[in-house]
């Protein structure tokens, strides 16, 4: 376990341990409290992420990939303590490559994983979570993997004004095969993410950080023996700066995620890491009723 991973696993305990009833609204951390029996929240999220570098080496040139993602989250009480969960995004990326001379751009976009799940309320302050990353998306088009399975572990608390969550997930991720029999045996990852809301009537101030920790993954060509995928493994580090705006039953976000960790892990060659250069995310939600 590195620095960095005992600092977050450190912070996360020190949110589990604090008491009371508050919770926060973050943008990317989960907050503990489940919506209510009979409610259905229908949301929209837009987010547009990039990153570009320079090829370390002998190689020159100047490369770019960006990624746009449009999602529609729904969420259903189905108790006060149980809640399901159904997200059904749609990828857009593109790439701008230069390998001395050559150029290349390529550009791809379709489903991405539709994830279901959901959370269940242990306490007040504590909860779990489970989502399911289906194999919805063109793995050919890199627009998706295959199955991934996320255990998560969730806690919400109010310490004087600021509402503060933490979370704590194992994401397992599954061996999937494309249309070249190409084998990929992407690395499981641990997510940690801690959030803190300065509420001001209406609106919110949000900060949040988020690390990631992997080992090597691998892949198998047509025939041949698996072997490690070279530089796959290490840890990612993310913040974000966002407002929210909250009068029930409207919910609105707006964030600015930037990552300070190692560069040639971001979303350029990893898409599926979620760490960029700097990535904006707006979405909405409606609260409904039944």
């Amino acid at each position: 376990m590195n620095k960095f991973m005992k600092k977050y696993f450190v912070l996360f305990w020190v949110l589990v341990c604090l008491v009371s009833l508050g919770f926060s609204e973050p943008i990317m951390t989960e907050e503990s409290k489940c919506l209510t029996k009979n409610n259905l929240e229908v949301g929209l999220g837009l987010s547009y992420g990039v990153d570009s570098w320079e090829w370390v080496g002998t190689w020159t040139g100047d490369n770019k990939v960006s990624a746009t993602v449009v999602q529609i989250p729904v969420r259903y009480g189905l108790s006060d303590k149980l809640q399901l969960n159904l997200s059904i995004p749609y990828r857009s990326w593109a790439s701008e490559i230069e390998v001395g001379s050559a150029k290349s751009n390529t550009n791809e976009s379709g489903l991405g994983q539709i994830s279901i799940g959901g959370k269940y309320g242990v306490s007040e302050n504590i909860a779990v979570g489970l989502d399911i990353q289906t194999p919805t998306a063109d793995i050919d088009k890199s627009l998706g993997e295959g199955t991934n399975v996320g255990l998560l572990l969730i806690a919400s608390t109010k310490f004087k004004t600021l509402n503060i969550s933490g979370n704590a997930e194992y994401l397992l991720k599954m061996k999937y095969e494309d249309d070249n029999d190409t084998k990929y045996d992407p690395a499981d990852l641990i997510i940690v993410r801690a959030a803190v809301e300065y509420p001001i009537n209406a609106l919110s101030l949000i900060g949040e950080v988020q690390g990631q920790f992997f080992g090597k993954s691998k892949t198998t060509l047509d025939g041949g023996t698996e072997t490690d995928v070279a530089d796959s493994n290490g840890s990612t580090l993310d913040f974000l700066v966002g407002s929210q705006y909250l009068k029930d039953p409207l919910k609105l976000k707006l964030g600015v995620k930037f990552a300070v960790g190692d560069e040639s892990l971001r979303g350029g060659v990893y898409p599926f890491y979620d760490s960029w250069d700097w990535k904006v995310i707006l979405s909405g939600s409606y609260k409904i009723g039944l």
